[in-house]
């Protein structure tokens, strides 16, 4: 009996000697492959790489072209949505003729969930390609109303709403 359950350990560590040997062959198969493939390398800054359409980048607020004012219908619903609670409006007026006075971002605590951008009726906030944001003053990272309206492009790339073929 003695001699079944060792030949069975033997075999059995046998076994798993191989399925090491294996994974390390085929690990050292994919290095070789990319070390000895074609490079995709890209000299930054000089360079830039396209980000992707649905992009979760730094936040902005368009202007509509039509009427030219701010596409926001202080709904509130993004400051509500918002995890980290970094987005703080302030509006004057009453009803239609409500005014956005304060649209703050504080995008160092921002996580980049999108979920503002998704909750968002009227498109009013999106996201844009724009990804070098590293600074060495965190005030720096607090965006303003004014500042979101300038980073905002004439058409956003990235847009809570996605539509196919037309269709919403």
């Amino acid at each position: 009996m003695q001699d079944a359950s060792h030949h069975n350990g033997a075999s059995s560590l046998a076994a798993r000697a191989w399925q090491a040997i294996d994974g390390l062959l085929t690990g050292l198969r994919v290095t070789w492959r990319a070390l000895l493939g074609p490079k995709n390398t890209v000299m930054y800054p000089v360079q830039k790489v396209d980000v992707a359409p649905r992009w979760h980048g730094l936040l902005a607020l368009p202007i509509d072209p039509e009427t030219g004012s701010d596409k926001c219908i202080i709904c509130f619903q993004c400051e509500r949505v918002c995890p980290d609670r970094c987005i703080h409006i302030e509006a004057t007026g009453r009803g239609k003729d409500r005014v956005l006075t304060r649209f703050d971002i504080e995008m160092d605590k921002c996580c980049y969930c999108g979920l503002c951008v998704e909750v968002c009726p009227t498109e009013a906030i999106v996201f844009v390609p724009h990804y070098e944001t590293s600074t060495y003053n965190r005030a720096t990272l607090l965006y303003t109303l004014d500042d979101l309206r300038r980073a905002a492009p004439k058409e956003p790339i990235a847009r809570g709403v996605v539509r196919l073929g037309g269709r919403p």
